[in-house]
């Protein structure tokens, strides 16, 4: 599909502007470059903090925090997993997307692992991974469709691209930031717990 993109663009370009199509594809590699080491800068900030918050132990008690709604939403897991649940949740809470992605996927990495019962065999584990492993739990597909909505109290990854793009009301977002995804969230919590009881 990507491919196909790109060489029709590059086809209505030869047709369309033949003598522009080395200046736009310098101006969109430019462009392409520069927003990347913006983002760059934003992920870097956010997993340094959110690295501090781990070590100081900010994370523990968090996940510690929020434990009845994350036993509501995930069932029983193990602590390290109410841990990177955690984590996500508040990432995605003000915005650090950089951050709460890497919690979710290894949560879910950790969900797969014990989806044989922390109490089986190793056998048993093995049996049950090699019958299921193309099957997400339901816990994680909550997780991912936590990920996916993002209810987002702060935004602060899209402030600050506003901002560095000179922006100057970038903080109108945030009630439609939150409504929005607030309602996603909750349309998609809801639609996990009911379909999630399906056999």
């Amino acid at each position: 599909m990507f491919f196909v993109m790109i060489t029709a663009s590059l086809l209505w370009l030869v047709f369309r502007d033949p003598v522009g199509i080395l200046p736009t594809m310098l101006n969109a590699s430019s462009s392409g470059i520069t927003l990347a080491i913006t983002l760059a800068g934003i992920y870097i900030v956010w997993l340094g903090i959110v690295q501090v918050a781990i070590d100081a132990g900010i994370i523990d008690k968090l996940a510690n925090l929020m434990s009845p709604i994350i036993r509501f939403l995930f069932g029983k897991q193990t602590p390290e997993v109410n841990a990177l649940i955690a984590t996500n949740i508040s990432a995605n809470m003000i915005g650090a997307g950089a951050a709460a992605t890497p919690a979710a996927i290894r949560a879910i990495e950790l969900m797969d692992k014990e989806r044989g019962g922390a109490g089986s065999s190793e056998k048993a584990r093995k049996d049950c991974h090699n019958e299921t492993q193309e099957r997400p739990t339901t816990a994680m597909i909550m997780l991912f469709i936590l990920s996916a909505t993002s209810m987002q109290i702060l935004p602060t990854t899209v402030i600050g691209l506003l901002e560095k793009h000179g922006a100057t009301a970038s903080g109108s977002i945030i009630l439609p930031t939150l409504l929005v995804s607030t309602i996603t969230t909750l349309i998609g919590v809801i639609l996990v717990k009911v379909l999630g009881k399906r056999p």
